[in-house]
């Protein structure tokens, strides 16, 4: 059983649930609001909370909990609203034959809640003050690129191109595409410079994407200026790999932290079904390249298609597994340029975990390093490498999102589906200062919705398809 609540936690009523005969142990965790945290005085707490979000996320857990461990009973209720000093905001009560299983789960539960489930606290400070802490966080001393809903924005994705080798139906049509002309691209000095307002104002992780960014000449050198940015820790890139044995040594040389390679099918047949080119031996040529000049942090991205992808789930695992990469499976979003996405064409991550379970064991749930990544991670029971889920249709995780978009022309975006941009190459080649881009930055994360919609009624495709906004 879940529940949210703003009602008081009756404790008493949830033990008299659970302690039934068949249970030799029952477990139950509290979260209490504390007076201090550090040497801050607390007044409340106000938690708040996409419900269908969260509660489809607690069905999760407790489903999850369920099959790990032979449990007669797990509850877990999660208070809304204001809690006051010493009264419980969460309650987990799990109840089992075994002693051992019923902590275990227990803790399980209560520490993978604090990290996956979308419920933010704001804490409401003695001197008047308040501050968010967002899922598995803990409150930000300085926010900065903040929207109304309290997420802060510290991850910025480049595209430098709209052209591609390849024409994936998710991302591009097949024929008649228009690329824009070379002159309403940003050049690199206003990437570069856009990339320093962005951090002053908090962003510490730049993504390079397209199109297919190396098909962007001189790209090294951009790579190498983006390093030199002051607070700039993490800088990624994302490509098809095709182009990459030539140019892996140069970027990696250049500063470039990490890849994110697009590769949907080991299978030359199916990866052109996607691709409607040639073009798989190529990019495990890049792969392999990447790894013989040094890079360590390569991840493999898979979108997995109904009907088309599922043979190429175990395989793309064997390969990942072998060669020691990442591998995540991302479902298949309403972004295609065909402009003909269904739901039914969508494999769900779920359905593709339960493929990979079926032939190499249960998958362990593996730390959230970073709350606002978009993954859930699993590791192998082997311990021979990771999965991750980017199930972004049907466990949207909206209410983590801390990416913004500037778009190969110089729009910025708040979400791939979002109907509104913002001119950035306007101001940048009209005389604007830094304080206007800053202030173009903040108008656009202010105006950031809750969630993309897909599955609403009201829900509608963005106009421009992936490859014109960048991944």
């Amino acid at each position: 059983m879940i529940q949210l609540t703003k009602k008081p936690i009756d404790t008493e009523k949830l033990l008299a649930q659970a302690c039934r005969p068949e249970a030799g142990a029952v477990v139950l965790f509290l979260g209490i609001t504390r007076q201090f945290t550090g040497d801050r005085e607390t007044v409340d707490l106000q938690y708040s909370a996409y419900q269908q979000m969260a509660e489809k996320q607690l069905q999760l857990l407790e489903a999850e909990a369920r099959k790990r461990w032979s449990l007669t009973e797990c509850l877990i209720v999660h208070r809304l609203g204001n809690v006051a000093l010493s009264e419980a905001s969460v309650a987990i009560v799990v109840a089992s034959a075994h002693r051992g299983e019923a902590f275990a789960a227990g803790q399980w539960l209560i520490d993978t809640l604090k990290q996956q489930v979308p419920i933010w606290k704001q804490e409401h400070w003695k001197d008047g003050t308040t501050e968010w802490v967002h899922p598995g966080g803990s409150p930000e001393p300085r926010v900065r690129l903040t929207d109304r809903l309290g997420r802060v924005h510290t991850s910025l994705r480049i595209s430098v191109t709209d052209r591609c080798n390849i024409r994936c139906f998710y991302c591009m049509p097949a024929t008649d595409v228009v690329f824009r002309p070379r002159e309403d691209l940003l050049t690199f000095e206003e990437i570069q410079r856009m990339a320093h307002v962005a951090a002053s104002l908090g962003v510490t992780k730049l993504r390079i994407t397209g199109g297919e960014p190396l098909m962007r000449s001189e790209l090294p050198e951009l790579i190498r200026q983006l390093a030199k940015v002051p607070g700039i820790v993490d800088l990624a890139l994302t490509t098809n790999a095709m182009l990459l044995a030539d140019q892996a040594e140069d970027l990696k040389a250049a500063g470039l932290d990490r890849l994110n390679i697009s590769l949907d099918a080991m299978n030359e047949q199916t990866f052109q079904k996607i691709a409607r080119r040639k073009g798989l031996d190529s990019a495990l040529a890049g792969i392999a390249a990447a790894r013989r000049v040094g890079f360590k942090n390569i991840r493999l991205n898979a979108v997995s298609i109904r009907g088309l992808t599922e043979a190429e789930i175990l395989p793309l695992a064997h390969f990942a597994r072998q060669h020691e990469l990442q591998l995540r499976f991302i479902e298949f979003m309403p972004l295609d340029g065909d402009g003909a996405w269904s739901n039914t064409e969508m494999l769900l991550g779920q359905e593709v975990r339960d493929l990979l379970e079926a032939e190499f064991g249960l998958l362990e749930p593996a730390p959230r390093s970073d709350p606002s990544q978009p993954a859930v991670d699993y590791r192998f029971a082997d311990g021979r490498g990771s999965v991750g889920f980017i199930n972004s249709v049907s466990e949207p995780f909206c209410e983590t999102c801390n990416r913004l978009r500037l778009t190969s022309d110089g729009q910025l975006y708040n979400c791939l589906f979002s109907s509104e941009n913002w001119d950035a190459k306007a101001l940048l080649r009209g005389g604007a200062k830094d304080d206007d881009l800053r202030q173009l930055f903040r108008d656009c994360v202010a105006a950031k919705q809750p969630a993309h919609g897909i599955g609403q009624a009201e829900f509608q495709s963005p106009e421009r398809a992936m490859y014109q906004i960048g991944g």
